[in-house]
């Protein structure tokens, strides 16, 4: 059987199953009231009226407001007295009953289809049912979810002013892990938004939203188009939650733990004292407080052990071979600083810039390591040499110039690289 079969007979199973759970009670015979359901409400009423008495002689209600009350619990029970008993004429009549139970049986079915229709997409599932998949049905899923998003998708072009739509497709984007189609899908529930002339939070939400999914898109960094998103969101709304807290992400990664406290007290004052999301901003505050408190001494430490993690100095051209070659063949040409250690089969850490920025200053540090695990420090001396590639490539080739080659110790500046054709 086709994968279309099993989904109609899944649907056909699904509704049988409604109607065997819905039939039943309305076929069988309702005994009758064991009381009468006046006398129950004069009961109510009577003890209701007690505790209003109560109330008044201990003090905690007024006279007036003791005669509103009783007045108004007059109203409620005249109103359920006269209040016709439909519901009992009902139960007591078998053939109300059986033809309630047989309107159902067609009409729930009907409406159901009626429903597949309106808001169901057939083609696709004639689509799907098309498809074949693989040996062991892995991957299934995904499509049939990357199906119905595309399918949103299509929709959303066709009317393009629905807001909401747009959200959705932005979060299924999101699930689906593909940042920048989400991102793009919050431009345009934006641009819809204010077209509508949306109220500033759900604006502030959807500007925070398209931060996210910039960030998550770019690797996790929140400086560039994400960073001007969250500054929309909170011109916006000082105080959007998830603005706040991304503000305040980005502000420890420039190393502004001031701002970022700011920024996650005001989180945490919109947030329920004790919740999952509270502990976590309350641990994270928790952790600035710990860094901004580090006496100078540490931080001392800290700045010599990251100095000794870096070698800086001048990349220029030899005096005598100030042009070594044409300026057009220097077009593609690209200078690579490289820091070996005896022993270590690759380099420990190269530079790479353009040759038609040369002269320049350089520094190897951390961010140019091609082990992060291995720093500059680890090792008690480096040799220290540049390479020109005029085709641009990181291997070497006959042709290339090089600097001279001298040993280093981790943490040196001012040294001086020059470029000779005849090294």
């Amino acid at each position: 059987m086709s994968a279309m079969h099993w989904l109609w007979l899944g649907a056909i199973a699904l509704m049988l199953l409604s109607l065997v759970v819905l039939l039943p009670p309305l076929l069988a015979e309702a005994p009758l009231p064991a009381s009468d359901p006046d006398e129950a409400l004069r009961r109510l009423y009577q003890a209701q009226l007690a505790e209003l008495k109560l109330e008044r002689s201990g003090g905690r209600m007024s006279e007036t407001d003791h005669v509103q009350a009783v007045e108004e619990l007059q109203r409620r029970l005249l109103r359920e007295l006269d209040r016709p008993r439909a519901s009992v004429a009902w139960r007591q009549s078998p053939w109300l009953r059986r033809g309630s139970a047989l309107l159902l049986a067609v009409l729930l079915p009907v409406a159901a289809f009626a429903l597949y229709l309106q808001v169901g997409d057939p083609k696709a599932a004639a689509q799907l049912a098309q498809e074949q998949p693989d040996a062991h049905g892995d991957g299934v899923g995904d499509t049939q979810v990357q199906a119905m998003v595309d399918g949103l998708a299509r929709r959303l072009e066709e009317q393009p002013q629905n807001l909401p739509g747009w959200v959705m497709l932005a979060r299924s984007y999101e699930t689906l892990e593909l940042f920048d189609a989400a991102a793009q899908a919050y431009r345009r529930a934006l641009q819809e938004a204010r077209r509508s002339a949306m109220d500033e939070e759900v604006q502030a939400r959807l500007w925070a939203d398209l931060a996210d999914a910039l960030a998550s898109a770019q690797g996790g960094d929140l400086d560039g188009e994400a960073g001007k998103a969250i500054k929309q969101a909170l011109m916006l709304r000082p105080d959007q939650p998830k603005a706040l807290a991304l503000a305040g992400s980005a502000a420890v990664r420039h190393g502004k733990l001031d701002e970022a406290q700011k920024n996650w007290q005001a989180l945490l004052r919109q947030l329920e004292p004790g919740s999952d999301m509270a502990l976590r901003v309350q641990d994270d505050l928790l952790k600035l407080e710990a860094l901004a408190s580090e006496d100078s001494s540490s931080i001392t430490a800290k700045t010599a052990a990251a100095s000794k993690s870096r070698l800086s100095g001048e990349l220029r051209w030899a005096a005598s071979k100030a042009n070594p070659s044409e300026p057009d063949r220097l077009t593609k040409a690209q200078v690579f600083v490289v820091a070996r250690a005896d022993g270590h089969p690759r380099p420990v850490a190269v530079l790479r810039l353009p040759a038609t920025s040369l002269p320049a200053h350089f520094t190897l540090g951390p961010e140019n390591l091609l082990d992060p695990a291995v720093s500059l420090s680890s090792f008690p001396e480096l040799r220290l040499q540049a390479r020109v590639s005029l085709d641009g490539q990181a291997m070497p080739r006959a042709g290339d110039i090089y600097s001279q080659s001298f040993s280093v110790t981790p943490g040196s500046s001012n040294l001086l690289l020059e470029l000779n054709p005849a090294f």
